[in-house]
């Protein structure tokens, strides 16, 4: 793997990039293509950073180790998760780019969801991506706006007198909500909630989230 630098982007979706390379090892082995793997240069933000140790701290409190015992063992996992991306980079949350906090932030939120690890805050101001927030929360029965114990809720409602048991779920918008925020949904619509909790909307269903509510597939 060499690094080499983008010179030019042009409009129809191609780039000049300069790089370094073994001259004999590109003719002996008559080397005509090669893999590209961006590096973001963007700097990560004091907000998203500030994110990250509070996740941390949450889950340090909640298993009564050390705040640097606990970040330095999730790197390490986070690591070896995606060591064919990471490679041999171990990285801090002083300079890192803003991508790579960010679905580190992704693997410290399915964590906490994974193990009910209590938050004095709302996850959902924590997240990047909120679509698989919300799937996360979804397979875990965990209320996307509050964290509390959820049930399944459609976007779309099902018409009166159908039987729940034999509609076709597949691919319906679906996401979890406790009991108090789907009576708010209710109450105030559709566009409303979602808009006031900056969500995108719903997931839509499928086969692993049907089986874990027992739902026709």
């Amino acid at each position: 793997m060499i690094k080499g630098r983008v010179k030019e982007v042009y409009a129809d979706g191609t780039a000049l990039i300069i790089a370094p390379i073994d001259l004999y090892q590109a003719t002996h082995r008559q080397v005509k293509e090669c893999y590209v793997d961006y590096i973001d240069s963007r700097k990560l933000s004091d907000k998203q950073r500030r994110m990250c140790y509070s996740l941390v701290n949450a889950i340090a409190e909640w298993s009564g180790s050390e705040v640097e015992d606990v970040k330095e063992a999730f790197k390490l996992d986070f690591w070896a998760d995606n060591v064919d991306t990471l490679a041999d980079k171990i990285f801090s949350l002083s300079d890192a780019p803003m991508s790579l906090v960010a679905a580190f932030q992704k693997f410290l939120i399915k964590f906490i969801l994974a193990n009910d690890v209590p938050l004095k805050f709302s996850l959902l101001d924590y997240v990047d991506d909120t679509r698989d927030y919300v799937y996360q929360c979804l397979i875990h029965k965990k209320c996307c706006i509050c964290g509390k114990k959820a049930d399944l809720h459609h976007l779309e409602t099902i018409g009166m007198g159908n039987d729940r048991t034999q509609v076709q779920h597949l691919g319906r918008e679906v996401m979890s909500l406790c009991r108090v925020h789907h009576g708010e949904y209710h109450t105030s619509g559709k566009i409303e909630f979602l808009s006031k909790y900056h969500l995108d909307g719903g997931i839509e269903a499928d086969k692993t989230i049907l089986k874990i509510y027992g739902l026709k597939r």
